[in-house]
């Protein structure tokens, strides 16, 4: 069962000429009496394990961590339904893209950005634009191309190739990545590269079973007989199946034209501890935030990096973004490594104090893991004060009164509980914002590693709802 806090109001008082029609006040509890009383209807709809995780073409990459679409896709629309004005929509650490697919439902606006290159082209696939006849009148042409492709060429060259990929792997890999490239439409080719990309995963050496990259034993690899033609073919019918619901899904709610979406869609390879884009430039322009930031640095909780690395081997960067290089596949772990709490670093005692000073259950959980298991602090320290500087540009960049939708977990450390949920709280709070509204959910169906030797996640994430006041 979901737990549902009521969080305290914080009053102001207006007078004469001086008073809104509305004031932010009202707005939060109209917001938050919509939520209980759907949660009073449905006690187990924020938890429940009958929301079909297909929807929203959750299906053409399993990359990792995905959010449920339909429980972001209410919020918002409660929170859309009570600030009319709301237009504007960023998500900073956007991953596969899920919350912005479901802003588009009601017409936003969608801004996003992400460390990771992968992340960019399931996002670009999934919103738009959506070529569905033209990719079904050429999929005879286009399967021919690689069919009748007699080449033994392999196109990827990396450390590890002959490691993760098995010759006959290689070659129908190559001849996919040489017919996706005479593809024209550059729409077109990323949706092929996001089919290829999770060909990759499922026909490598690599075991499946977790997000690190992690090789098979001899024997299976040995013994497996697995097609990538063959595999792509089928996936390919699935996802072109769920690329033509989708648009339908948008066409009868009048948000596309000729296959495009009606509004703006831009997404940016960068660092949210770096910077947040707006097209302005300038801050105080989003006017909504729907966001799952990571649990915790990337090495020891979720390696989306790790499980990107081999399928961008076979993809040009060049379709995906002009910043994505291959300075992004130096290692394995370099994707990782840009993450948040990638670098391990010495944080200055002065900012420390600073940090322990606006989030006292950071300073708290500090001290603990300091006696509990000092050799895991620095990661947790990295990670939280990289954390901080996001939530700073992400502050800046928000509209007063503007909504946030934080979907947030806590992880254990070396027996630690890191109490992500009251420390991001506290963040964002100093930064001047409310909590108006906090939903606990069960994670049923999410798409990640439990545990590993480093941390384990909870079973429980919360939805954190402010609003920026300052």
């Amino acid at each position: 069962m979901e737990i549902i806090e009521k969080v305290p109001k914080i009053k102001r008082v207006y007078s004469g000429h001086d008073a809104p029609a509305f004031l932010p006040e009202n707005i939060d509890e109209k917001i938050c009496n919509e939520i209980d009383a759907l949660t009073e209807e449905n006690n187990t709809f924020w938890s429940s394990p009958d929301h079909d995780r297909s929807e929203y073409l959750h299906s053409f990459f399993q990359y990792p961590a995905m959010m449920v679409p339909i429980v972001q896709k209410k919020l918002i629309e409660i929170i859309i339904r009570n600030q009319p004005e709301t237009l504007n929509v960023l998500d900073p650490y956007m991953g596969s893209g899920t919350s912005l697919v479901a802003c588009m439902e009601n017409g936003l606006n969608c801004y996003g950005q992400d460390i990771n290159p992968l992340a960019i082209l399931v996002t670009k696939t999934r919103t738009g634009p959506y070529y569905v006849k033209a990719i079904k009148e050429r999929k005879e042409e286009f399967f021919g191309r690689f069919d009748n492709d007699r080449s033994n060429k392999i196109e990827a060259n990396f450390k590890g190739l002959k490691k993760w990929f098995k010759d006959s792997v290689s070659i129908e890999l190559s001849k996919i990545a040489r017919a996706i490239r005479e593809e024209d439409r550059p729409a077109i080719r990323r949706f092929y590269w996001v089919i290829l990309a999770e060909v990759v995963r499922l026909t490598s050496n690599d075991r499946t079973s977790t997000f690190k990259l992690h090789i098979r034993e001899a024997k299976e690899i040995e013994n497996r007989n697995i097609s990538p033609i063959r595999v792509f073919k089928s996936h390919f019918e699935n996802c072109i199946e769920d690329l033509n619901w989708y648009s339908d899904l948008l066409l009868k709610a009048d948000k596309l034209s000729k296959g495009a979406y009606i509004g703006e869609v831009t997404l940016k390879l960068c660092d949210s501890k770096e910077k947040i884009y707006t097209p302005t430039g300038e801050g105080n322009f989003f006017d909504l935030l729907v966001t799952s930031p990571p649990y915790g640095d990337n090495k020891t909780t979720v390696t989306y990096g790790q499980h990107s690395y081999l399928p961008l081997q076979w993809i040009d960067l060049s379709d995906i973004h002009e910043l994505a290089t291959n300075d992004f596949l130096k290692t394995t772990s370099e994707i990782d490594t840009r993450g948040l709490g990638g670098k391990l670093k010495r944080i200055e005692d002065d900012k420390l104090e600073i940090l322990f000073s606006i989030s006292p259950s950071f300073h708290s959980t500090y001290l603990k893991l300091k006696l509990a298991s000092p050799d895991k602090l620095k990661k947790v320290v990295n990670f939280i004060y990289d954390l901080y500087l996001s939530i700073v540009n992400i502050h800046s960049s928000l509209k007063i009164n503007s909504y946030q939708i934080w979907t947030v977990g806590n992880r254990n450390v070396g027996g630690v509980e890191i109490p992500n949920d009251k420390i991001i709280k506290e963040l964002i709070e100093n930064e001047g914002a409310i909590l108006i509204k906090k939903i606990s959910r069960e994670i049923l169906h999410r798409r990640m590693a439990k545990r590993n030797k480093d941390a384990e996640l909870m079973t429980f994430e919360d939805i954190l709802i402010f609003r920026k006041i300052a």
